[in-house]
């Protein structure tokens, strides 16, 4: 799946028949055709993007991934060094049956806008 030249056929390849993928951007994902849109979307808000994966860590039929990506975001924003860690969970034929991806948003998201909300001292204020 780490090959810039696998395109969304190869990685849904790589899926069982009914699977889950779970994105801190995009929420719950689930079955083929809805995983399809979120690799398509994730191409179309990372441009010219690449993942580096460099440490790999399994227990049982759980693999651990960790490394960082670079490229930049549709809007023009630089992600390079963005640290991101991916779980897969297999069945017994080796397929994807479910996938948690974390991305450190910190690593390109560097400021926040002066007029976003603050929800908890809004919702603190309230109760007093």
């Amino acid at each position: 799946m780490d090959s810039p030249d696998a395109g969304t056929d190869d990685v849904l390849e790589l899926y069982a028949e009914d699977p889950v993928v779970h994105s801190s951007r995009a929420g719950v994902v689930r079955g083929r055709e809805e995983i399809r849109q979120f690799y398509e979307d994730n191409a179309e808000f990372f441009t010219g993007g690449a993942h580096h994966m460099e440490a790999f860590h399994q227990d049982g039929n759980v693999v651990v991934c960790e490394g960082y990506l670079d490229g930049e975001t549709a809007v023009g924003r630089s992600a390079d060094g963005v640290p991101l860690c991916d779980v897969m969970e297999f069945n017994d034929d080796d397929e994807i049956v479910a996938f948690r991806a974390y991305l450190d948003y910190r690593g390109y998201v560097d400021e926040v806008p002066e007029d976003v909300p603050n929800v908890r001292a809004e919702a603190t204020s309230e109760d007093a």
